[in-house]
């Protein structure tokens, strides 16, 4: 049996119809799992869904409420604020307490960055870097699907930082989370090139030769297979050879592909860790939520990660 936590995230996205839209599959792994929904104090619920005042020992699947105070908020569907940011930041907060107190595995429900921040959260960056931080250990975003795994070396930072960003990147904490994945085994890696048509030998930028090979190095040193720079235009077209893992030099130079490719089944993993976390990989959604349209694959796909590679 397998503990799961879901944060709710932004509660006025599309998150709760999510949970609705996948309730035959929760009630289903709850029959083997035990799965709690941490939710925060307001008016938005899941029908059917029991509630537990503390996490119980037997499988289930529950909403397991925390509380800042005894004042519920009202919240509306599609219409996020200060107060819904405020609390998506604490209920992940809370899921992180918990985590720590049960040894459980994560899946985050998207929440807005920008809703956080107005909230108060300033310097807020996304749930890796928080997790990062609460956790005090190195994280990695890898995006998963079927067929592609792309890491973004530097992720939500401004495309004028990421050669700093690149600088300071630790190549062997990256070794280290990759050696201990149970999604990558003896994995075959290519790095892409930051500039365009991998800097071409120096005549467009030199960060493929004073940054990226020295990390590659360090990575052939642990004994991975590495090959690159890749031209980042061609990498990812039909025939082209393929890998089991893509290093992307900034956020969408690798998520772009990603999403064109993999759809809506792609999650995101955090490599790092003790433990587990994905999470869907799409946002908000705040402008259908509440229009009983939204698609559950995201979370699907991230709790059959999690419960696959538990029973194999």
């Amino acid at each position: 049996m397998k503990t799961i936590l879901i944060s709710e995230g932004d509660p006025t996205s599309i998150n709760y119809e999510l949970l609705v839209s996948a309730f035959p599959l929760l009630l289903s792994l709850g029959k083997r799992h035990r799965i709690y929904f941490i939710r925060g104090p307001h008016n938005l619920t899941v029908p059917s869904l029991p509630s537990l005042s503390k996490p119980s020992a037997g499988p289930g699947f529950y909403s397991l409420p925390w509380s800042d105070s005894k004042k519920s908020r009202n919240f509306t569907l599609g219409k996020p604020s200060k107060t819904s940011g405020r609390m998506a930041y604490d209920s992940l907060l809370a899921a992180m307490d918990l985590q720590k107190e049960l040894g459980a595995d994560l899946i985050t429900l998207p929440l807005s960055k920008e809703w956080v921040n107005k909230a108060g959260i300033k310097g807020f960056r996304g749930h890796t870097e928080t997790l990062a931080t609460y956790y005090k250990r190195p994280t990695f975003m890898m995006m998963s699907g079927e067929r592609l795994n792309v890491i973004p070396l530097t992720t939500h930072v401004p495309l004028k930082d990421v050669v700093k960003e690149l600088k300071r990147f630790s190549w062997k904490d990256l070794s280290s989370a990759l050696r201990r994945s149970q999604f990558l085994k003896n994995p075959k890696i290519a790095y892409l090139g930051l500039n365009p048509h991998a800097g071409e030998g120096g005549k467009i930028g030199d960060e493929e030769s004073t940054i990226l090979s020295v990390g590659a190095k360090i990575l052939r040193k642990a004994k991975f297979q590495v090959e690159g720079p890749l031209s980042a235009d061609s990498a990812f077209l039909p025939g082209a050879k393929t890998y089991d893992l893509y290093l992307a030099g900034y956020h969408d130079q690798g998520l772009i592909p990603f999403k064109l490719l993999e759809g809506k089944k792609g999650v995101n993993i955090t490599l790092g860790l003790d433990f587990t976390r994905v999470s869907p990989d799409h946002g908000t959604a705040f402008d259908i939520a509440g229009k009983g349209i939204c698609d559950p694959t995201g979370l699907i796909s991230c709790l059959e990660r999690l419960t696959e590679t538990k029973e194999k």
